[in-house]
Formats: structure tokens, C-alpha cells, sequence
């Protein structure tokens, strides 16, 4: 039995191999199996691959950022439907800066903006310009520059700039912060137009920003609009598929290199790594897979994933040649050992992604999908490729291989974890316990400039913009009357009126819009003074008032905004002071109180983007959440029956939880904001982990079934899967860590979150599990051992 122990504890050292009989049978015959098709498999793949990546024409690019949606939500079938009856045309603004506290109303100024009216049309779909310089009030019926600009002073500009900011119409909308900042609009005609054509639009007025820059560099100016938020998605997915992905694929290949020291053995993995894509990528194109803002980087996780699985076959297979085995002997040794593990690592990383489907976001469920179909072609092309590369291309290995330096660490991380045990056990647990404690400490915030590169600019814009306004951000409703004219019936007016009266003493609200203001500027005008400025109180005035507004109307503020063509729904636009997606959500319950309070018989259409994606924060993260419960659930049923042991099944639950728990716990202390998109992580983490407590409990219960003792069969477990586990965490941690470079803010945090999350990982596998396999191991041994002889008695 001494003996037993002691080759045991030696484990692949030595003449540890022997173990291999104790594999089984299922594993032996698909080792035989793949060993003896190896040049078929390797035909079979190539013409697979090849086939299949033919489909890669039918990819394509979804560069909206609807796909982020929740579909879950009700609100965005009552966006939809406010969208529907409202119909808004796309556009492209222009914002003109001047230095702080300095007016826009000079005629060097004044001349960029002009500039920009007389160039517009060079942009595609251009088909009207809007800006001060054009601007036509409807309350006194005049331009505000009657003659061209340069024929003014600078003392009649001045004034000119005191009328504007008198404007409420003008002031609100094309020029703000006291006359320093002003905007130009674009309408483009985007309804037949092509994506094609619209960020050839995008690109157009890019170009003429820059143009403008050069000419005028005393202004800041910047662009913005749909057009450009799609330009600036499509160009980060180009980044990250065109430039991260072909980055990154050569680090790995180029770590596995180093570390094997052989570049055929890079060239097996990387020959293995493009045929994956090639399958994958294919597949999905023949399902007309279209690429967004989230699933833009599947590949780049689908090749790190692809490489940590082959490096557990050959590390196992150049051991072997190490040991002077022949390179079939080798590599039916390394399949034996690893069928079983990789088997079940690729099952449970499978559906950590998969379980990503629970969410309701098309963007989530694709990213999931996408990375599963990908680890699933990876582990069919890992027997049917390998074998066959690493049989002719690596034949023998040198005396002085990465595995000696490497086994030296495992024997090492061995002798710590004997020496200090007690410590180890209780302060990982003291970790474990602190990291969890502190996951409450972290908030959702959702901002969907996050999923956008910063190709076009936009943060400039947005933040140069806030940075002059003290204004927050709009939200629009649509109250249905619930029949024609019902939206300009006196009693409903008032009833609207009475609402927007009480919203506005609210202090988070800075002003609110609809048509009551038309109607009572209308009736002040009529009657020529301001105490008319009130609501008409029969149909037939409100009738009049109406068909008077539309036919001197500015066509930037259309009647068209404020009420539907039957006149049964009226829109409400609150303007809210700068707040947070919390503060926005509260104000939302605010204005929903307010309804209820004021109106009967209506009902109220939450038609604002914003609100919709404000309210992602909560649903995304609960449906993250469940699909992690319900991965970790399969995950762990996944393991009892593989491992065959219902014990240890359940036990893995702790070194492949706690990761990310404490990740996530430290991140809230010294963080606190997450973007819920974030959450995708504890489902991706737990697949990515699994790999390596899946081949530490492999090879520790393989020991155990052989007779070792529960010391020798931890420490063989560490040195045989040690090694292979060390690459393959600093394979995910490179390809992770790549994912900084990413061109959208939501990739760089993964990357900051998953980095430590697989390292974290490693370390817990090699230290922590070995102590919690010594206690619960002999706890189990405890109660089996008299329930055992009470069953002999």
C-alpha cells in the first residue's frame, strides 16, 4: 500500500502514468478511435470548415443600438407605437461653441454657421438646414435677422443676441447658455435610404466638422445625431473584428510558442484555432447572423477559449514525450486523460454562455449563442485536429522544457499548501466570506454610449454640450384620449394644463411642452396682452387656433409634434435637470402619479428612449441573475454526473462560485458602479472556471478511485493539471486583457473585472481547493466509513 502511495504521490513525474488504466473504457475506446481516424478526422474537418466558412458572406452588421432593448419591457411596445404615430426624420446637429461666458453673435462667428448653411447639401440625404440664421417666429411673424448678418453691427448683434434669448421657441431649442452655444440641424430624407447610404452621411458631415475645425478654431464644433451613433457602432465593431481579433489571435499562438517552446506546436493550435472560427463564423452566417455592438467581440472570446482547450492536450502529450513514449503512445495517453475533462469543461463553459439566453436583450442572447456555437465546434475539432498536427509536427521535446519549470512551481504551490494549510483554508475563507459581504455595495448604470467607440466623437459632443447647459434629459409621452379630437377637447386641455402646472413646481423639472402652450401663445397674440395668455374654452376656438398655428408654423416646431393626425393623442415633453438613470426612473413614477391624479378615462404612452434604457439597469440585471442561478444549477448537475459523484459535484460549487463573488465584492468597495451589461460576466465566469476545477476534481478522484490517500491524490492532481492550467489561465488572462484595447467603454470593464476573475480562479484551484478536498474529503470518509461496517455487521 506504501508503495501505491508513493508512485502515486509521484504522479506524471514518474511512473505515475501507470494511473491511465483507471481512465475507463468509454475514454479509451474514443482515444483508439480518434487515433486511428486521425488522417479522416483531419480530411473530415478541413472540408467541414471550409464549407462552412463559405457562409461567412451572409454576416452582417446591425449597427442600431436597438438590439440593446429589453424586450421584455412594455414600455418599448408603447415607444414603438408613440414612434409609429409620431414620426420624427432623421437628422444631424451641429453644435457651435464660443469660448465660456462669450456670445456666438459676432460675424466671425456667425460666419461658421453660415458656412455650414451654404455647404449642407454636400452631405448625402441632406435635405434641409435649420439654424438661427434662418429662424422665422410664429408669435410675431418675423425672421429674427431681417437682412444678412454682415450687414449688422456689433451693437445690433447684441441686441439681436437679447431678442433671441428672449425667444422661449429659439432659446429652447437652437440657441442656448446665453448665446454661447448654438446648434444647426440637418433633416436628412433616410426613409428609402440604405444603411450603406446613411453612414455615408455620417462620414460626410465628419468631414465637414473637421473642415469647419481647421477654419475656425476659436469655436469648438461638434456633430451628433442617429446617423452618426450608427457610424461610431459599425466602426467599433470594424475595430474590434478587423484589428483586436487578428491581435489577439496572434498573442495566443505567440504565448503558446513561448511557452511550449515550439512553434509547431503553435502551429497545431493555431490551425486548430482558425478552423474553429471558420466553422463558427460560417455557421452563423448561414442563419444570417448580424454582428452588434455586444457580440462584435464573441470571436475574439471564441479564439481564447479555443486555445485554453488545446493546451490541455498538448501539455499532457509532450509530458508524455518527455517521459520517451513514441508520439502515437503520447498522444493516446494525453486523449485518455483528457477526454473526460475537456469534455465537461466545453459542456459547462457551453452553457454559462448559452445561459445568456434568458435575457430578453437580442444583443445578450447573440453574444451568448454566438461564444457557445463556438466552444462547441472547438471541442468537436479538438479530437478530430490535434491528434493528427501534433503526431507529425511534434515528435519529441528537449530536456529542458517549460514542464520542468513548471512542475517545479506545482511541487512548490504542493509543499506551501501542506505546510501552511490552516492559514491558507481560513484566510481564503475569510476572503471569500469579505469579497461576498460586500456585492450589495454595487449599483447598475446604464449608459448606452458605452456600447459605442468614440470614433465620431460623440462623448466630445455630449459632454462640451453638458457642460453649458443645466439640463437634463428629455423625457416624451403621449396621453391618448381614446378618440378623435379627443386630444383638443377644453375639458382635456385644462386637464393637460393642470398637469403641466404641477410638474413644473417640482424642483428635478425645469420646463415641460405641449400643445396648451401653442393654444394660449395663439390667444395671447389675439387678444394683445399677456393676461390672455390662457386656454380657450370651446371647441370651435381651439379648432380655429389650431388651423392658425399650422399655417404660419416654423416647420422646425410643426403642430405634427404635439398632435397626431386624428387629434387623439397629444404629446407631453418634460425637460428634467441633469440626474442620474435612478433619479430619471423616480421622476418617471413622479409624472405617472401626476396622470392619475389629473386625468380619468385616458391613457398615458411612455414613448422616450431614454426612459427605456434608463429601466435596463434593473431587468437586465435580474435576468443575468437568473441565468446564472440556472447556469450554476446545470453546471453543477453537469459535474455530479460527470464526475460521477453527487459529493463532489456539489462541492465544486465553491471554487467555481467564489471567483466572481469576490471580484465583484471588492469592485463595489473601491468601484460601485457596474453597467449592468457587466452582469453578463458571473454567467460567462462560472463557464470560463469551470475548466479548471473540472480537471483538478478529474484527476484528484481518479488518484482516490486508485487507492491514493487524500494527500497524495491532491498533490498528484495539482501536478498533473497544474501545468497545463497555468497556461491556459495566462492564455485567457492575455486574450482578457486585450479586451482593454476594445473600442467601447463596456468591453474595457469586462476586461478590468474578468482579468482578476480568472487569476483569482487559478489560485483558489491550487491553494484553496486542495484544503477544502483535505476536510470535506475526510468528512466524507468519516461518515461513509461506519455506515459501511453497521452495512457489513
Amino acid at each position: 500500500m506504501n508503495m501505491q502511495r508513493n508512485r502515486a504521490a509521484r504522479g506524471v513525474d514518474e511512473s505515475g502514468f501507470a494511473a491511465v488504466n483507471s481512465c475507463g473504457a468509454g475514454s479509451e475506446g474514443i482515444a483508439a478511435f480518434c487515433l486511428a481516424r486521425r488522417r479522416g478526422l483531419l480530411a473530415l474537418a478541413v472540408v467541414s470548415a471550409l464549407l462552412l466558412g463559405a457562409g461567412m458572406v451572409g454576416l452582417g452588421f446591425d449597427s442600431s443600438l436597438d438590439s440593446l432593448l429589453t424586450r421584455s419591457d412594455p414600455y418599448l411596445e408603447e415607444l414603438e407605437r408613440l414612434e409609429a404615430e409620431f414620426p420624427a426624420s432623421a437628422e444631424i446637429v451641429f453644435a457651435f461653441l464660443a469660448p465660456a461666458e462669450e456670445s456666438l453673435f459676432t460675424p466671425r462667428r456667425l460666419q461658421a454657421i453660415d458656412e455650414l448653411r451654404g455647404r449642407y447639401l454636400e452631405i448625402p440625404l441632406a435635405a434641409r438646414h435649420s439654424s438661427l440664421l434662418d429662424y422665422y417666429s410664429p408669435r410675431n411673424l418675423r425672421r429674427l435677422f431681417a437682412r444678412d448678418y454682415r450687414e449688422y453691427s456689433e451693437t445690433e448683434l447684441a441686441s439681436l443676441a437679447e431678442t433671441a434669448a428672449g425667444d422661449e421657441l429659439l432659446a429652447g431649442n437652437l440657441l442656448l447658455a446665453e448665446g454661447s452655444l448654438a446648434f444647426s440641424r440637418i433633416r436628412l430624407n433616410t426613409r428609402l435610404a440604405s444603411e450603406s447610404q446613411r453612414l455615408d452621411a455620417a462620414a460626410a458631415a465628419l468631414g465637414l466638422r473637421d473642415e469647419l475645425r481647421e477654419k475656425y478654431p476659436e469655436l469648438e464644433i461638434h456633430v451628433s445625431g442617429e446617423v452618426l451613433l450608427e457610424y461610431s457602432s459599425r466602426q467599433s465593431m470594424l475595430d474590434d473584428l478587423g484589428g483586436l481579433l487578428p491581435f489577439v489571435i496572434f498573442a495566443c499562438i505567440l504565448a503558446i510558442c513561448a511557452f511550449f517552446r515550439s512553434v509547431r506546436a503553435g502551429f497545431a493550435i493555431l490551425a486548430h484555432t482558425l478552423l474553429t472560427l471558420l466553422c463558427a463564423l460560417g455557421a452563423l452566417g448561414l442563419m444570417n447572423f448580424s454582428f452588434n455592438t455586444v457580440t462584435a467581440i464573441a470571436p475574439v472570446i471564441i479564439v481564447v477559449v479555443s486555445v485554453a482547450s488545446s493546451v490541455h492536450v498538448i501539455s499532457i502529450y509532450r509530458q508524455g514525450l518527455a517521459r520517451h513514449m513514441t508520439a502515437e503512445e503520447a498522444m493516446r495517453f494525453s486523449l485518455m486523460h483528457n477526454i473526460r475533462p475537456v469534455s465537461l469543461a466545453a459542456l459547462t463553459t457551453a452553457i454559462g454562455f448559452a445561459s445568456l439566453n434568458l435575457s430578453s436583450s437580442p444583443a445578450i442572447q447573440g453574444f451568448g449563442g454566438t461564444v457557445a456555437v463556438g466552444i462547441v465546434f472547438s471541442w468537436l475539432l479538438t479530437a478530430a485536429v490535434l491528434p493528427e498536427l501534433l503526431i507529425r509536427l511534434v515528435q519529441c521535446v528537449g530536456p529542458d522544457t517549460e514542464a520542468e519549470l513548471l512542475q517545479r512551481i506545482m511541487r512548490g504551490i504542493v509543499a506551501s499548501g501542506r505546510r501552511f494549510d490552516r492559514p491558507l483554508f481560513w484566510g481564503c475563507t475569510v476572503l471569500a466570506v469579505t469579497g461576498i459581504s460586500m456585492l450589495p455595495l454595487n449599483e447598475t448604470d446604464f449608459n448606452r454610449l458605452d456600447f459605442i467607440s468614440d470614433a465620431a466623437g460623440l462623448r466630445d459632443y455630449f459632454e462640451a454640450v453638458g457642460e453649458r447647459l443645466d439640463r437634463g434629459p428629455s423625457i416624451s409621452y403621449g396621453i391618448d384620449a381614446g378618440g378623435e379630437d379627443g386630444a383638443v377637447d377644453p375639458v382635456f386641455l385644462a386637464q393637460l394644463e393642470s398637469l403641466q402646472v404641477w410638474l413644473e413646481a417640482r424642483e428635478e423639472i425645469e420646463s415641460t411642452a405641449s400643445v396648451v402652450q401653442v393654444l394660449k401663445t395663439v390667444n395671447e397674440m389675439r387678444f394683445g396682452n399677456a393676461g390672455a395668455y390662457r386656454l380657450p374654452h370651446d371647441p370651435e376656438t381651439i379648432g380655429n387656433y389650431l388651423d392658425a398655428y399650422e399655417f404660419v408654423q416654423n416647420r422646425d416646431f410643426p403642430l405634427s409634434r404635439l398632435l397626431n393626425e386624428d387629434r387623439s393623442i397629444a404629446t407631453l415633453t418634460v425637460n428634467a435637470r441633469p440626474m442620474t438613470n435612478q433619479q430619471l426612473l423616480d421622476l418617471n413614477e413622479v409624472v405617472d402619479a401626476g396622470f392619475a391624479g389629473n386625468f380619468a378615462g385616458a391613457g398615458l404612452v411612455h414613448g422616450s428612449g431614454l426612459l427605456v434604457f434608463a429601466r435596463m439597469d434593473e431587468r437586465v440585471t435580474v435576468e443575468l441573475l437568473r441565468g446564472y442561478s440556472l447556469s450554476l444549477t446545470l453546471i453543477t448537475l453537469t459535474l455530479i454526473v460527470g464526475l460521477g459523484s453527487l459529493y463532489f459535484g456539489i462541492l465544486s460549487i465553491i471554487p467555481n462560485l467564489l471567483p466572481a463573488a469576490i471580484v465583484f465584492g471588492f469592485w463595489g468597495l473601491l468601484v460601485g458602479t457596474l453597467d449592468p451589461f457587466v452582469m453578463m460576466l458571473f454567467s460567462i465566469s462560472i463557464g470560463l472556471v469551470v475548466d479548471d476545477t473540472v480537471h483538478v476534481l478529474t484527476h484528484y478522484l481518479r488518484q482516490r478511485g486508485a487507492g491514493a490517500a487524500i494527500p497524495e491524490a491532491s498533490a498528484h492532481a495539482i501536478r498533473a493539471a497544474g501545468p497545463a492550467l497555468t497556461i491556459t489561465t495566462l492564455v485567457l488572462t492575455l486574450g482578457s486583457t486585450f479586451l482593454m484595447a476594445a473600442s467601447t467603454f463596456y468591453f474595457q470593464q469586462a476586461a478590468r473585472l474578468l482579468v482578476p476573475i480568472v487569476v483569482l480562479a487559478l489560485l483558489l484551484d491550487l491553494l484553496y481547493l486542495p484544503a477544502i478536498l483535505k476536510r470535506f474529503d475526510r468528512m466524507r470518509v468519516a461518515v461513509e466509513r461506519p455506515a459501511s461496517r453497521s452495512l457489513q455487521a
